[in-house]
């Protein structure tokens, strides 16, 4: 099971933003009577909430699953286009990000956005970390390509 996260360089440096993207989320909630810039703690979230899925998709080959979905001359990724995670994924990325934006107009509610994000962030992260965890301990050889 460390193959998921320690498999390969890849799946290292998400592990590591995964990891960062849990301590900003932490540290927000923990900090939360004493932080006075909640759009630049916004923005660092959102900023390190990208990077995180741009290595998971590399990590989980989403653009294989991309190129699968119209002309099949490659191997499917992890997970197809249309799957369940890659739904959650993309709308709850929506959501992150135009909550991020609203924020830029809306500074007097930047505080329960932070929260708000965490939440999506947290639901997001977990059913699509977990589906990997399943996939793994259902059909081993997905990962074979680490």
């Amino acid at each position: 099971m460390l193959k998921l996260y320690f498999g390969n360089s890849t799946a290292i440096i998400s592990t590591i933003l995964l990891g960062s993207n849990v301590a900003c989320m932490i540290w927000g909630v923990l900090n939360h009577t004493t932080i006075k810039r909640w759009g630049a703690v916004i923005l660092l979230f959102i900023l390190l909430h990208g990077m995180f899925w741009y290595f998971a998709n590399i990590r989980d080959l989403y653009s294989n699953s991309i190129v699968y979905a119209t002309d099949r001359s490659v191997k499917d990724g992890l997970f197809s286009v249309g799957s369940v995670q890659s739904v959650l994924f993309w709308l709850a990325s929506a959501v992150i990000w135009v909550l991020g934006l609203v924020s830029i107009f809306k500074p007097q509610h930047r505080k329960n956005i932070f929260f708000i994000i965490t939440a999506v962030s947290i639901i997001q992260m977990t059913f699509i970390e977990s589906s990997r965890i399943w996939v793994y301990h259902f059909s081993p050889e997905k990962f074979n390509y680490m």
